[in-house]
């Protein structure tokens, strides 16, 4: 989890904002902390209900391993429930105020982090890869516990307790990485904080929201709820330009884990490809983001997200991407959703 010190870059931010005449809201909250409890007292209820099967109680097994797979599921889909009866602290984020959603046109918001995660070192890299699958096992493991214990309380299937015993051990090893293997770390400088003035032109007409956030998922989930009614139905970019990514451009074409991914709206994926070949932009890829992203926290809660960013690749295949061509890009999103009507429910 990101974390701010005394020396906020968001006030930097809100200074150089308010020199160029730009309004914008400094929002104060609390959020739960490191360690997060919701993943982990998922796991951990599965590898209770594991090790109750295999002791013979599959009644208990079954109530106890549903409310582990439930947990698990509502946080692969954005919602973390228990997390707030964990430890919280003093959070704060940046919002520009930008034209509100009305019956003609839905509200627009980009969304910048501070820092970015899409990078070799973060989202690409081996060991969130490994951490991404191992976590997938456990989920498939944690769903299909309840199903066993409904089966051999049915007298379907005889009991298996080796096997049983096996995948509590899985499962309590799971919980216990979730609880002490998710340390702070470092993340490269996200070079769409330099684009903030210009995107967040002041005059009159339609202007978009712009949040920036240190890159936490729950100050996302702040910025939502709290502007929930200006937002309404609204649609959001999310912009990770890394300091040092030299890949090709791309957008989201979905975004969570394995187990019950959001397919970005097909429409808006269609303006922002649309706008990309207005601006001469290479011919973005679609990738799927694996992990708990903003545009999943976002589209979980009624709102049509994608996330933009470059895609990592070796110096030898660097893309030509200038900052000034990513700049018109967004720019031209936020033009076409301004002529536009709102987008049409995906059927």
């Amino acid at each position: 989890m990101l974390r701010t010190d005394k020396n906020d870059p968001l006030d930097a931010l809100e200074a150089r904002l308010a020199e160029r005449g730009i309004a914008c809201i400094r929002e104060r909250f609390r959020a739960p902390s490191f360690p997060q409890i919701s993943r982990s007292a998922g796991f951990l209820c599965a590898a209770a209900g594991a090790f109750l099967l295999a002791g013979g109680h599959p009644v208990k097994a079954f109530l106890i391993g549903l409310a582990g797979a439930l947990l698990l599921l509502l946080d692969a889909c954005g919602f973390s429930p228990l997390d707030w009866l964990g430890p919280k602290e003093k959070r704060s984020v940046l919002v520009v105020p930008g034209t509100f959603s009305d019956e003609s046109r839905k509200a627009l918001f980009l969304a910048i982090p501070l820092c970015c995660r899409l990078t070799r070192a973060g989202h690409f890299s081996r060991e969130t890869s490994f951490r991404r699958a191992a976590s997938t096992f456990g989920h498939l493991l944690s769903i299909s516990l309840p199903v066993l214990a409904g089966m051999e309380m049915l007298l379907y299937l005889p009991p298996l307790p080796a096997a049983e015993v096996a995948a509590g051990i899985a499962l309590a090893a799971l919980s216990a990485a979730e609880w002490i293997g998710r340390k702070p770390v470092t993340s490269p400088r996200n070079m769409a904080v330099e684009w903030v003035a210009r995107l967040a032109a002041t005059g009159s007409g339609f202007r978009p929201f712009v949040l920036l956030y240190p890159g936490d998922v729950a100050e996302v989930k702040f910025f939502l709820a709290k502007y929930r009614h200006p937002l309404f139905r609204g649609h959001g970019v999310f912009l990770e330009f890394a300091e040092a990514a030299c890949g090709p451009p791309a957008a989201s074409g979905r975004e969570g884990g394995f187990i019950l991914p959001y397919r970005v709206d097909p429409a808006l994926l269609s303006r922002v490809l649309e706008a990309a070949r207005e601006c001469g932009v290479p011919s973005p890829e679609t990738p799927a983001l694996r992990f708990k992203s903003g545009g999943l926290a976002a589209m979980a809660r009624g709102f049509k997200a994608v996330t933009l960013f470059r895609l990592e690749a070796p110096p030898a295949q660097k893309t030509a991407f200038p900052p000034e061509t990513a700049v018109s890009w967004v720019g031209e999103i936020v033009k076409r959703s301004k002529s536009q009507a709102d987008i049409v429910e995906s059927k």
